[in-house]
């Protein structure tokens, strides 16, 4: 595992599903939990929001707008494919946890950028 990052990320989660769900990613960065994306401070360095289903469009959109956004979608169907946003990333709980924790470092990258 690489070396832990000092960091705080917000994970807009008003259930916690996602929130346990990234717990077990083993990311190298700290997480913290809020209910409500007007929560999330301009100056994070990028934020995970929880999605049930399928994301709302504008929901990210209006986040993206403000942070770096990488999406993690719960409850989706196979069918359903990964909608077009402007977020950094999506992912799902129907991902393998190597691809996820990948997938959102690669996002940490570009948002550093």
């Amino acid at each position: 595992m690489a070396a832990a990052l000092d960091l705080a990320v917000p994970v807009i989660d008003p259930y916690g599903s996602v929130f346990r769900l990234l717990r077990g990613v083993e990311l190298p960065f700290s997480l913290f939990r809020v209910e409500d994306p007007s929560e999330v401070a301009a100056d994070a360095p990028f934020a995970i929001l929880g999605s049930y289903g399928k994301p709302d469009a504008d929901a990210v959109g209006e986040l993206s707008s403000r942070v770096p956004t990488v999406v993690y979608a719960v409850q989706v169907r196979a069918s359903d494919p990964a909608p077009l946003m402007r977020a950094l990333a999506y992912v799902s709980d129907r991902m393998p946890a190597g691809l996820i924790r990948a997938t959102i470092m690669a996002a940490l990258a570009r948002a550093a950028l």
